[in-house]
């Protein structure tokens, strides 16, 4: 009997020790678990942060050909003064209201001055040569802190 009763808290002290070896395990697929699904979430979110990258950067072209045409405008010769005006002030509403939109989802205007540094990360050199910035040919874009499109610019020696 006293044999019997050795064997079995044997067995007691075994099965305790495969149930808390099992329990650890389990704790530790579980934490495993959550940061995989934590993960998962961090990529999901980077995946609909960028989901408009693409519409937003062909509504670029939409801003350069309004900044073109009020460009153009600017330049129109005699004749009625107030009717170009109107115009150029229609145009630009507009498009203050597509760069509030766009602003709203995340891009932003690449600044660039004339005569700071060319930053191969944030510019395209487009014309000239050198490492100083000599004028903005088309402005460059981020997305959330993402580049989108550079700036590009003419460069020249300093």
């Amino acid at each position: 009997m006293k044999n019997e009763i050795k064997k079995l808290k044997k067995e007691i002290t075994e099965l305790k020790k495969e149930r808390d070896d099992y329990l650890d395990g389990w704790k530790r697929q579980k934490a495993d678990f959550i940061n995989h699904q934590k993960e998962s979430d961090k990529r999901i979110e980077q995946i609909l942060k960028f989901a408009n990258e693409e519409l937003i950067f062909e509504m670029l072209s939409v801003l350069d050909s309004f900044d073109m045409a009020i460009e153009s405008l600017s330049k129109i010769g005699e004749g009625d003064d107030s009717k170009k005006d109107d115009i150029i002030k229609g145009i630009k509403m507009i498009k203050s209201q597509i760069e509030n939109v766009l602003r709203q989802k995340g891009l932003e205007e690449i600044k660039v001055e004339e005569g700071s540094d060319f930053n191969p990360e944030i510019h395209e050199a487009m014309a000239g040569s050198g490492d100083i910035i000599g004028r903005e040919i088309q402005k460059g874009y981020k997305l959330n802190g993402k580049i989108i499109r550079p700036s590009r610019v003419e460069v020249r020696e300093l």
